[in-house]
């Protein structure tokens, strides 16, 4: 950190509001946020040292983790049910997890954090083995040179296409996100209820999808032990802040956005989407040992990778 402030790279999202307008302060640290466009730029700009502490795809993470120890995690992680966001088109015969064997299932990238939690949820609950099914990435994943298991089939000839384009045109029976597309036009979920099954595999599992990650200088932490317990307070105060503030500001577009919200944490749980390593362990947990298994990594030490802070 060439100054004593703190260079934040955060995406626009109501958790990093209070940030970007410097509503919320955390004792005898000074910061300043930037909000990039996408994941995609703020992961890549936290690769190359462009922030302090930034929010990266947790899946670039544990990549980068396997072999360069400079950035670290802290327990501050997106936390976003994923399930539910499998489509296709409307005439399509699809209605479930299990009926994408032997399909054709588009992704924007291959080792999308999203596309990993999928596989897993075919393969763990449902029971459908991703090597079955054949993965249709949109565009190259983020970093070079990654591998790609030797029984799985990946066609790569839709790469630049949009997710509507490659179903509507029968050249993906199935795309797969974190969020729907654009344009839902002529397209549906796969599932028949799908916001029903995504909760009902919360409660299944135990767990809701972390995708995010906040990530720190390991140097910095170093030098200043006592910065990564003020970067976890300061993220704490802006979600405290959203979570007051987002019924509110959707209302416009959720009439009942604040009834939405109090049946989350009476599903969820109150701690459902709170920072902290306990709340956390088990989605992340999780997720390092189906990166291992599905190939993307050889091993994950969540020791070393991850700051084990509570909220």
């Amino acid at each position: 950190m060439a100054t004593n402030t703190l260079r934040i790279g955060i995406t626009h999202a109501y958790h990093s509001q209070a940030l970007l307008t410097h509503s919320v302060e955390a004792e005898g640290l000074s910061y300043k946020a930037t909000a990039t466009r996408t994941i995609d730029e703020c992961t890549m700009q936290a690769l190359k040292g462009e922030f302090d502490a930034a929010e990266m795809s947790l899946a670039t993470f544990v990549k980068v983790r396997e072999t360069n120890p400079a950035l670290v995690g802290l327990p501050i992680f997106a936390r976003k049910l994923v399930s539910q966001y499998a489509f296709c088109r409307d005439d399509s015969p699809l209605n479930s997890y299990e009926s994408l064997k032997g399909k054709r299932v588009a992704v924007p990238q291959y080792w999308l954090t999203a596309a990993l939690w999928h596989r897993w949820y075919l393969q763990e609950i449902f029971g459908v083995d991703p090597a079955e099914i054949i993965w249709c990435p949109l565009a190259p994943d983020r970093l070079d040179n990654m591998p790609y298991p030797q029984d799985t089939q990946i066609d790569w000839s839709l790469k630049g296409r949009t997710p509507r384009d490659v179903l509507l045109s029968g050249d993906a029976d199935c795309f797969i996100f974190a969020r729907r597309p654009l344009d839902m036009s002529g397209l549906r979920y796969v599932a028949p209820s799908p916001g029903e099954q995504a909760l009902e595999l919360a409660r299944k599992t135990g767990i809701v999808p972390a995708t995010h990650v906040i990530a720190a200088q390991a140097s910095l932490l170093e030098s200043r032990p006592e910065l990564g317990r003020s970067i976890v307070d300061l993220f704490s105060k802006a979600l405290d802040h959203a979570s007051g503030e987002i019924a509110h500001e959707a209302a416009q577009f959720l009439p009942l956005g604040d009834l939405e919200q109090d049946r989350m944490s009476r599903l969820l749980g109150a701690s459902w989407n709170q920072y902290g390593w306990k709340r956390s362990e088990l989605a992340v947990r999780t997720f390092c040992d189906m990166a291992v298994r599905q190939g993307m990594v050889k091993a994950v030490d969540i020791d070393r990778s991850f700051v084990q802070l509570e909220t």
